[in-house]
């Protein structure tokens, strides 16, 4: 398990973690680009548990360096079907 609440990590090693930390726990503790909060954060396929239910708002309480707008801009154009299991670890 990464240390979220003491260090930053960089999106690989978040990537390479993301089954085994909570979605929140990453969103409250680290500084994520949009194109990770897209991908990963707001993503289904990432959501496996109750916890892990991230809506648009709770990544504007805690993202404060991203707007909705570039958040719902690149929803608008992301296609989650592109990321497969073999592209994960690219």
């Amino acid at each position: 398990m990464l240390d979220l609440y003491n260090k930053q990590y960089d999106r690989e090693t978040l990537k390479k973690h993301i089954y085994s930390e909570k979605l929140i726990d990453i969103v409250k503790t680290q500084n994520l680009d949009i194109s990770f909060i897209v991908k990963y954060i707001l993503n289904e396929k990432y959501q496996l548990c109750e916890d892990d239910k991230i809506s648009i708002d709770i990544v504007l309480k805690y993202q404060k360096h991203i707007s909705k707008r570039q958040i719902i801009h690149l929803l608008n154009f992301y296609d989650s079907d592109n990321d497969s299991i073999l592209n994960f670890d690219v």
